[in-house]
Parts: C-alpha cells; structure tokens; sequence
C-alpha cells in the first residue's frame, strides 16, 4: 500500500455454504433412542481467511478460474451474503456487525454492477425510472430531482438522455451495461463492487465501457473491486491486482509488477494462457494438471499444491529435479489412471527410465510398482501420496509471505518458493 486512506479493510473474512438440504441430511440419529447425536454438517468453503484493503480512489482487479470465489467475496464485501467470520471495515467501520437498519444506509455509499446486464434490469420498467429507484430508497430528491438526475447520469455514462422512457430491451449489451452503471452512481457511492461488468460483451464494447468506466471514477472519485477471468480486461482498468485460487487470495501486486514478475506459479499458469501474437511464443502456455480440489474438503497446507508444477519435494528425501519431476508425473498419472499396466518393467521404463531413486523414495516407488502391477491403483496412490505428496512442505504449512515490492511498500505471495 501507499500509505493512502484505506476506504476498505477486508480481515480474515469468510463464507462458507452448508451443503445440506433438510432437517435429516444435518442430524445423525442415535437410532436406539432415536435422540440426535450430533449435527453432520459439510461446508463448502467458498471465501477462507481472505485479507486485503483497497485505497480511495484506486481500483483492485480481482481474477481468477471461474467457481474461486471472486463473486461470493463481492456480494460478501457488501452483505448481500452473511459472512461467516471476518470483519469489514468500510471507512473505518465495521459493516460485518451491523443489523438491518444500519446496515440499509450504508447502501447508499456502496453499489454493485452485476455480470448480466439483461437479467439486472427489469423489463417492465422504463429505463429512468431504473435509474431512479435507489434514489427513492434512500429518499433522495423529489420527483423532479429525481428525473433531472437520471437524465444526467444518462448522458455521463454516454447515453442519450432522450432515451429516459425506452425500455430496456430497446438497448443493446453494452448500453444496457451503462444503464446499471447510471443506476449506481445515481445514489453518489463512494465504493462500487463490479461483477464481471463486461464479459458477456464484445470486445469492441468492452473497451468503450471499461474507458467510460475509468472516466466516471476520475468525475466522481470512484473505488472499484473489479471482478474478471479476463487478465486482459484486469490490466485495462486496475491499478492493484488479486489472483484468487479455490477460496483464497494467492498473489496481491501492483497490476505491472505482476504482470512482469508473477510470484505465484498459479498466476504464471494464468498469464501463460494470454495469447500472444508472436509464433515464436507458441507452446510456452502452462498446463496445469489435474482438478480443481473440492471446496468442501480443500487441500491442507497450499491449496494450491495438487495441481502445481512447482511443489517442493519432501525435505526427507534427496531428490534431483529429474528424479522429483519423474515421480511426480509417476503419481499424477497412478492417481487418474491414465496409463495400461501391462507389466512392471514396462511401467518402470514408462516413468523412470535412466532415472535412478534410492533409499526410502526408492522403496516407496518400489512398492508402488507392485500395486500399480496387480491393479491395485488405490493402494499404489495412497502409498504416493503418503510417501510424497504430503510429505512436501507444501502440504504441511499454509504459506503466507510478505514480499518485496519495487512499486509499492510490499505484495503477497502464498507460496513456499519463496521461505527463504
């Protein structure tokens, strides 16, 4: 941070949902008596122990694959979902403690743009009357008040202000999209959640309302947690970026300073994955193997760790890169069983020819051998990941590094790479 006022402070906040869905999918019986035990709840763990603050003025992109989390956090951040646990301090105040009515006028100082432009619009409203509604909740104005704002706002967010009385469905994506941006600057906010405002447009209309967008916040000295996928929309309009990953925060940077030296394998993975039109760059992309983790039962230690390609082997074994890169590839493909057993020797040449693994690593892949050729694939990957996997101080720590910063005071990495 720069040492600016912080409009919003974010602490270990979390959210998690309940997975079940009736009173007997919570409640264990004790069928002898037929009295509860005790409460067999699971929770998905959608928002986990994030923190970070965001400066008046500023705008803080947050990306990441799609089921992360970026749009629970949103909707958290501004109540529209209970947290968990964690506080939000909005201009110093805690809005996480707040009741309902306290709560309502602290609406007027925060908005949110959401992802389809269509849906959070209603049809059978006219396009002023949409503009104005916020208004009338929080009392602003009178009626004449009212419409002469709407028509103002209209035609700052590049609107005709003739177009009061149309109808949404009378507006392409992108006007529609500047119609909810009128509507939330129509109460004066200070601070605006914005949900992917943009990605169900074309390329072409996005940049016009990301420019637009970025003019309003200069007029009325906006803040934006701008919420994306699109790395390329993020490094258009942030001045900060968050990479968020199963839940948590990974990596928070200055947007530059991230985009030119990534701390997080995750984010390298990502900004792999940005087309570049250079021939010469083909084949550079990261691929990351296997599943997104399940979010009711996360990984221990980095989240992060069963799909890197940069897990730190165990301490307890003295592996070089080439024999710590075979046995890995050995035990991702024992886990999804990508490959035909047909005999010992041929798996071993598979995965580990001219690599050479001795003492207890080398027993453990011995072993593994055995029952991956008697098709014993869950032994063989219980066996690995026991061996290996959770041995790795990936697995046993959850990192958290403050890190040095060319262009700020610090930035973050949740990475074990970087504990020296």
């Amino acid at each position: 941070m720069s040492g600016a006022e912080s409009i919003l402070r974010v602490e270990n906040l979390t959210k998690h949902f309940s997975t079940g869905s009736g009173v007997f999918d919570t409640v264990e019986l004790d069928l002898s008596g037929g009295f509860p035990l005790k409460r067999n709840v699971e929770h998905v763990r959608a928002v986990d122990d994030v923190s970070f603050e965001i400066e008046r003025g500023e705008t803080l992109g947050l990306v990441g694959e799609s089921g992360c989390g970026k749009s629970t956090l949103g909707r958290t951040i501004l109540r529209l979902l209970q947290p968990t646990d964690g506080a939000i301090y909005f201009k110093g105040r805690n809005i996480a403690d707040l009741d309902k009515g306290e709560l309502r006028r602290t609406r007027k100082d925060q908005q949110m743009i959401f992802q389809d432009p269509q849906s959070s619009l209603n049809p059978r409203m006219k396009v002023g009357p949409i503009v104005e509604e916020p208004m009338k909740a929080h009392d602003l104005y009178d009626d004449d008040g009212r419409e002469e704002r709407a028509r103002e706002l209209l035609e700052a967010v590049g609107l005709d202000p003739q177009h009061y009385n149309r109808y949404p469905h009378q507006f392409s994506g992108g006007q529609r999209q500047r119609i909810n941006l009128a509507r939330a600057l129509s109460v004066d906010p200070d601070f605006i959640v914005c949900d992917e405002p943009t990605s169900a447009l074309d390329a072409s209309i996005q940049a016009q309302v990301l420019n637009t967008m970025r003019e309003l916040q200069e007029e009325f000295n906006l803040t934006y947690l701008f919420i994306s996928h699109d790395l390329s929309v993020i490094r258009h309009i942030s001045d900060r970026v968050a990479v968020m990953y199963l839940g948590q925060i990974v990596e928070l940077a200055e947007k530059e300073e991230l985009f030119e030296d990534p701390k997080h394998p995750y984010t390298r993975s990502l900004l792999s994955a940005i087309p570049v039109p250079d021939p010469s760059q083909a084949g550079s992309r990261t691929i990351l193997q296997g599943d997104v983790p399940d979010p009711v039962n996360p990984p221990s230690g980095c989240r992060f760790r069963t799909r890197c390609p940069e897990l730190i082997p165990p301490d307890a074994y003295d592996l070089g890169d080439d024999e710590w890169a075979a046995v890995r590839e050995f035990m991702r493909a024992v886990r999804r069983r990508a490959f035909d057993p047909e005999s010992r020797a041929a798996v071993e040449a598979e995965f580990f020819d001219g690599v050479s693994l001795g003492g207890e690593a080398g027993a453990a892949v011995d072993d593994a051998l055995d029952h991956v050729a008697a098709t014993e694939w869950e032994a063989a990957t219980e066996l690995l990941t026991d061996s290996f996997a959770e041995q790795s101080i990936c697995a046993q720590e959850q990192p958290a590094y403050e890190l040095p910063s060319s262009r700020a005071e610090s930035r973050f990495a949740a990475c074990h790479l970087h504990r020296e």
